[in-house]
């Protein structure tokens, strides 16, 4: 997916990738959860994935070819043709499967709550990396230089599914009872967070005297993308590894099930509690760092104008600022249903028949501990992980 040059080599990876988690999510067939939620992975995503292949197709029946840089130049020349943008429309309607965004993401929370927890984690970070790596190269490296007004063709309908994801992503969760759809929730509002660095990468304006900036300030965004998708993987997945050692007495499928882990398993409760806290984005962990990156990228493409023009006033902001600012709020919100999972370890008491310790879990326990120690270590101490990250956006933004 990375690597590849032509679109539909990307979609085959993608759905290479996508074979393996429709298995995974129903591999417990013994438990009614686990095939309902396959077969509605399945589907959904087996629907989502023939509409973006359709996009396709109508692609190379208007260009004649499905190579990156062909589709860049034919946006370049005839992009604001209705049969390109009706393909990019079907194209965002698959990849926003893949991504957990709203409203193609009704399949997500059964999916994650039907599967075991490691593998909940996977489809919450690599999945979507992948999902949101190609939305990047097909949205930047394909579609973008087709601009009209400074902007990308696709930057509205992009803004406007990034909001809706993150704002739903997170009422959603603050009504759910069961950990692993809360933390499916939580996964659909860091997609919209992703969207909205993505968008802010599509309101950068690239005429003459604009291009310096507009390079620094798209380099800064997906700098601070590829970084949230990387630590993302710390935490989230560490959560969803603590869920599994309760998942080995048949808990971890409602709140109550965590109730007194603080007496229970003194150092699990503090991990999960750390994990919980990085995903909220409260300082000095991962989740803060890679959530202040993201904002401090679309503040910084948003006054790129008055960076320029130093006479122009507040009402010259791009628009992309209210995606900033809508961050924050729901990062706001998003601490409420977080901070209710510390509350039940630490203030309620264990369910009944469950008041000794947790199975060992040698391998599990350790994993955790690698993603505690990374959690902390890349909020404190980011500076060689965004260099890499930095590297990485480098060889990205100079494809396009």
């Amino acid at each position: 997916v990375a690597l590849a040059q032509d679109l539909f080599m990307l979609f085959i990876g993608l759905e290479l990738a996508s074979f393996s988690t429709y298995v995974l999510v129903s591999f417990m067939k013994e438990s009614k959860e686990g095939t309902e939620a396959g077969m509605k992975y399945f589907i959904v995503g087996s629907v989502a994935s023939g509409v973006g292949l359709y996009g396709l197709s109508l692609l190379y029946l208007w260009s004649g070819s499905l190579q990156f840089t062909d589709l860049g130049v034919a946006f370049e020349q005839n992009g604001m043709e209705a049969l390109p943008l009706i393909a990019l429309g079907m194209l965002l309607v698959g990849f926003g499967f893949k991504v957990s965004a709203a409203p193609f993401h009704f399949a997500a929370p059964d999916a994650y709550a039907g599967a075991t927890a490691p593998v909940a984690g996977v489809l919450a970070t690599a999945s979507k990396a992948m999902g949101v790596l190609g939305l990047l190269r097909i949205l930047l490296v394909v579609a973008s230089p087709e601009a009209t007004d400074g902007s990308a063709v696709w930057l509205v309908a992009l803004g406007v599914l990034s909001v809706i994801t993150m704002t739903w992503g997170n009422l959603a969760a603050l009504g759910s009872t069961n950990p692993k759809r809360m933390l499916a929730y939580s996964s659909v509002a860091h997609a919209g967070y992703m969207l909205a660095a993505i968008t802010a990468i599509g309101a950068l304006n690239w005429e003459d005297g604009h291009v310096d900036l507009s390079n620094d300030a798209a380099l800064v965004v997906v700098t601070a993308l590829i970084f949230h998708l990387s630590v993302l993987v710390c935490f989230k997945l560490g959560a969803f590894l603590v869920l599994s050692l309760l998942e080995s007495e048949q808990g971890g499928h409602t709140l109550a099930s965590l109730g007194g882990l603080a007496k229970r398993e003194p150092f699990l409760a503090a991990a999960m509690f750390i994990f919980m806290m990085s995903l909220a984005g409260v300082p000095p962990l991962s989740g803060f760092v890679s959530k202040l990156l993201v904002i401090m990228g679309i503040v910084k493409v948003a006054l790129l104008d008055v960076t320029v023009n130093s006479d122009l006033a507040f009402s010259d902001i791009h628009w992309v600022w209210y995606l900033a600012l809508l961050m924050v709020i729901n990062s706001a919100i998003s601490v409420f249903y977080y901070l209710r999972v510390g509350l039940v370890m630490y203030f309620h008491e264990p369910e009944e028949g469950r008041e000794g310790p947790l199975v060992k879990g040698s391998s599990v326990r350790f994993a955790i501990i690698a993603c505690l120690i990374t959690t902390v270590y890349f909020g404190v101490g980011a500076g060689q992980l965004i260099a890499l990250c930095e590297s990485a956006a480098n060889a990205l933004v100079g494809a396009w």
